[in-house]
Protein backbone atom coordinates (compact mmCIF):
# COMPACT_ATOMS: atom_id res chain seq x y z
CA UNK A 1 0.00 0.00 0.00
CA UNK A 2 1.52 3.37 -1.03
CA UNK A 3 1.52 6.50 1.11
CA UNK A 4 -1.20 8.24 -0.90
CA UNK A 5 -3.67 5.37 -0.57
CA UNK A 6 -2.88 4.98 3.13
CA UNK A 7 -3.52 8.69 3.71
CA UNK A 8 -6.88 8.41 1.94
CA UNK A 9 -7.87 5.54 4.23
CA UNK A 10 -6.85 7.41 7.38
CA UNK A 11 -8.64 10.66 6.59
CA UNK A 12 -11.59 8.90 5.00
CA UNK A 13 -13.00 7.87 8.38
CA UNK A 14 -13.31 11.48 9.54
CA UNK A 15 -15.61 14.25 8.43
CA UNK A 16 -13.03 16.68 7.06
CA UNK A 17 -14.88 19.96 6.94
CA UNK A 18 -14.09 23.67 6.87
CA UNK A 19 -14.88 24.17 10.54
CA UNK A 20 -13.72 27.45 12.13
CA UNK A 21 -10.24 27.04 13.59
CA UNK A 22 -9.81 27.97 17.22
CA UNK A 23 -7.71 31.07 17.89
CA UNK A 24 -4.54 30.62 19.93
CA UNK A 25 -6.14 32.43 22.88
CA UNK A 26 -8.81 29.73 23.12
CA UNK A 27 -6.18 27.01 23.55
CA UNK A 28 -3.95 28.69 26.05
CA UNK A 29 -0.34 29.74 25.56
CA UNK A 30 1.24 27.80 22.70
CA UNK A 31 3.93 28.81 20.24
CA UNK A 32 2.97 29.74 16.65
CA UNK A 33 4.68 26.55 15.49
CA UNK A 34 2.60 24.34 17.82
CA UNK A 35 -0.54 26.29 16.92
CA UNK A 36 0.09 25.62 13.25
CA UNK A 37 0.63 21.92 13.95
CA UNK A 38 -2.62 21.80 15.96
CA UNK A 39 -4.63 23.44 13.18
CA UNK A 40 -3.09 21.15 10.58
CA UNK A 41 -3.78 18.09 12.76
CA UNK A 42 -7.42 19.11 13.23
CA UNK A 43 -7.91 19.55 9.50
CA UNK A 44 -6.33 16.17 8.75
CA UNK A 45 -8.19 14.24 11.47
CA UNK A 46 -11.47 16.12 11.18
CA UNK A 47 -11.50 16.81 14.93
CA UNK A 48 -11.60 19.94 17.01
CA UNK A 49 -10.01 20.48 20.41
CA UNK A 50 -7.00 18.18 20.08
CA UNK A 51 -4.79 18.44 23.20
CA UNK A 52 -2.21 21.21 22.89
CA UNK A 53 0.17 19.35 25.22
CA UNK A 54 0.23 16.37 22.84
CA UNK A 55 0.82 18.65 19.85
CA UNK A 56 3.68 20.31 21.68
CA UNK A 57 5.40 17.00 22.37
CA UNK A 58 4.70 15.83 18.81
CA UNK A 59 6.22 19.00 17.36
CA UNK A 60 9.39 18.45 19.39
CA UNK A 61 9.77 14.83 18.26
CA UNK A 62 9.01 15.46 14.59
CA UNK A 63 11.57 18.26 14.51
CA UNK A 64 14.10 16.14 16.39
CA UNK A 65 14.24 13.57 13.61
CA UNK A 66 13.61 15.95 10.70
CA UNK A 67 15.13 19.42 10.89
CA UNK A 68 13.10 20.46 7.83
CA UNK A 69 9.77 19.55 9.39
CA UNK A 70 8.76 23.13 10.38
CA UNK A 71 9.14 24.23 6.75
CA UNK A 72 7.28 21.14 5.52
CA UNK A 73 4.50 21.78 8.03
CA UNK A 74 4.14 25.40 6.92
CA UNK A 75 3.95 24.28 3.28
CA UNK A 76 1.28 21.67 4.04
CA UNK A 77 -0.75 24.06 6.21
CA UNK A 78 -0.79 26.68 3.46
CA UNK A 79 -1.93 24.07 0.96
CA UNK A 80 -4.68 22.74 3.23
CA UNK A 81 -6.13 26.17 3.99
CA UNK A 82 -6.37 26.88 0.27
CA UNK A 83 -8.50 23.78 -0.42
CA UNK A 84 -12.28 23.94 -0.58
CA UNK A 85 -14.46 21.58 1.46
CA UNK A 86 -15.05 19.32 -1.54
CA UNK A 87 -11.34 19.21 -2.30
CA UNK A 88 -10.54 18.17 1.28
CA UNK A 89 -12.85 15.17 0.93
CA UNK A 90 -10.45 13.88 -1.72
CA UNK A 91 -7.38 15.10 0.10
CA UNK A 92 -4.85 12.51 -1.05
CA UNK A 93 -5.38 13.45 -4.68
CA UNK A 94 -4.96 17.18 -4.03
CA UNK A 95 -1.55 16.97 -2.35
CA UNK A 96 1.81 16.28 -3.94
CA UNK A 97 4.11 13.53 -2.70
CA UNK A 98 6.01 15.77 -0.26
CA UNK A 99 2.80 17.02 1.36
CA UNK A 100 1.40 13.48 1.56
CA UNK A 101 4.55 12.35 3.40
CA UNK A 102 4.27 15.29 5.82
CA UNK A 103 0.57 14.62 6.40
CA UNK A 104 1.24 10.98 7.29
CA UNK A 105 4.05 12.00 9.65
CA UNK A 106 1.48 14.13 11.50
CA UNK A 107 -1.53 11.81 11.40
CA UNK A 108 0.20 8.55 12.39
CA UNK A 109 1.30 9.67 15.90
CA UNK A 110 -2.16 11.08 16.65
CA UNK A 111 -3.67 7.65 15.95
CA UNK A 112 -0.90 5.35 17.16
CA UNK A 113 0.44 7.39 20.08
CA UNK A 114 4.10 7.22 19.04
CA UNK A 115 6.54 8.41 16.40
CA UNK A 116 9.15 6.33 14.62
CA UNK A 117 9.18 2.58 14.06
CA UNK A 118 9.11 0.18 17.05
CA UNK A 119 11.20 -2.96 16.70
CA UNK A 120 10.87 -6.23 18.57
CA UNK A 121 14.30 -7.42 17.47
CA UNK A 122 16.45 -4.48 18.56
CA UNK A 123 17.42 -3.22 22.00
CA UNK A 124 16.88 0.37 20.80
CA UNK A 125 14.84 1.81 17.93
CA UNK A 126 13.67 5.27 16.86
CA UNK A 127 10.14 5.00 18.31
CA UNK A 128 9.22 7.61 20.93
CA UNK A 129 6.09 7.95 23.04
CA UNK A 130 3.67 10.80 22.25
CA UNK A 131 0.40 9.96 24.02
CA UNK A 132 -1.55 6.98 25.32
CA UNK A 133 -5.00 8.04 26.47
CA UNK A 134 -5.36 10.54 23.63
CA UNK A 135 -4.41 8.09 20.84
CA UNK A 136 -7.23 8.30 18.30
CA UNK A 137 -7.08 4.63 17.31
CA UNK A 138 -9.16 3.75 20.38
CA UNK A 139 -12.12 5.96 19.40
CA UNK A 140 -13.93 3.58 16.99
CA UNK A 141 -14.51 1.01 19.78
CA UNK A 142 -14.88 3.34 22.77
CA UNK A 143 -18.57 2.48 23.16
CA UNK A 144 -17.64 -1.19 23.72
CA UNK A 145 -14.14 -1.28 25.19
CA UNK A 146 -12.08 1.00 27.40
CA UNK A 147 -8.64 2.16 26.37
CA UNK A 148 -6.06 -0.43 27.51
CA UNK A 149 -4.62 0.63 30.83
CA UNK A 150 -4.04 -0.59 34.36
CA UNK A 151 -6.46 -2.98 36.12
CA UNK A 152 -9.80 -1.25 36.65
CA UNK A 153 -10.21 -2.65 40.17
CA UNK A 154 -8.26 -4.51 42.84
CA UNK A 155 -6.33 -7.75 42.52
CA UNK A 156 -8.27 -10.55 40.81
CA UNK A 157 -11.18 -8.19 40.07
CA UNK A 158 -11.97 -10.40 37.09
CA UNK A 159 -13.22 -13.06 39.54
CA UNK A 160 -16.61 -11.33 39.37
CA UNK A 161 -18.56 -12.69 36.41
CA UNK A 162 -19.74 -9.85 34.13
CA UNK A 163 -23.46 -9.20 33.96
CA UNK A 164 -25.18 -11.36 31.36
CA UNK A 165 -22.33 -13.89 31.19
CA UNK A 166 -22.86 -17.52 32.21
CA UNK A 167 -19.51 -18.78 33.47
CA UNK A 168 -18.48 -22.18 34.88
CA UNK A 169 -18.04 -22.51 38.61
CA UNK A 170 -14.91 -20.85 39.94
CA UNK A 171 -12.53 -22.40 42.51
CA UNK A 172 -13.21 -21.26 46.05
CA UNK A 173 -9.69 -19.90 46.35
CA UNK A 174 -9.74 -17.85 43.16
CA UNK A 175 -9.42 -14.57 45.07
CA UNK A 176 -6.19 -15.80 46.62
CA UNK A 177 -4.47 -16.52 43.35
CA UNK A 178 -2.86 -13.10 43.19
CA UNK A 179 -1.01 -13.71 46.48
CA UNK A 180 0.08 -17.16 45.32
CA UNK A 181 1.66 -16.05 42.07
CA UNK A 182 5.13 -17.47 41.38
CA UNK A 183 7.90 -15.51 43.03
CA UNK A 184 10.44 -13.68 40.86
CA UNK A 185 13.73 -15.36 40.08
CA UNK A 186 16.57 -14.56 42.48
CA UNK A 187 18.97 -13.96 39.58
CA UNK A 188 18.76 -13.20 35.88
CA UNK A 189 20.49 -15.78 33.67
CA UNK A 190 22.90 -14.59 31.00
CA UNK A 191 21.18 -14.25 27.59
CA UNK A 192 21.79 -16.90 24.97
CA UNK A 193 24.13 -15.86 22.17
CA UNK A 194 21.48 -16.14 19.36
CA UNK A 195 18.94 -14.10 21.35
CA UNK A 196 21.54 -11.44 22.09
CA UNK A 197 22.34 -11.04 18.39
CA UNK A 198 18.64 -10.52 17.62
CA UNK A 199 18.21 -7.92 20.38
CA UNK A 200 21.26 -6.06 19.10
CA UNK A 201 19.67 -5.92 15.65
CA UNK A 202 22.38 -8.06 14.05
CA UNK A 203 19.88 -10.80 13.11
CA UNK A 204 16.13 -10.85 12.54
CA UNK A 205 15.45 -14.55 13.09
CA UNK A 206 16.87 -17.40 15.13
CA UNK A 207 18.11 -19.05 11.95
CA UNK A 208 19.99 -15.89 10.94
CA UNK A 209 21.52 -15.61 14.41
CA UNK A 210 22.65 -19.22 14.44
CA UNK A 211 24.13 -18.87 10.94
CA UNK A 212 26.01 -15.74 12.02
CA UNK A 213 27.37 -17.53 15.08
CA UNK A 214 28.54 -20.43 12.93
CA UNK A 215 30.76 -18.05 10.94
CA UNK A 216 32.42 -16.57 14.01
Amino acid sequence: MNRRHFLQLMVGTSAIALFPLQPASARGAVSPYVEQLLKTSEILTGRQGLPAAVAERLSTLLTKYNARFPQQLARLFTRLTMLSENERQNLAEKLDDEDVKTALAIISPWYLGFTGHPSTTKAKDDAEFVTFLSALMYEPTQDMTIRPSYARAGGDYWAEVPAGVIAPAMPDTIREWGDKAPKPASSIPAPGAPWLLMVQGKANTLAEAEALLATQ
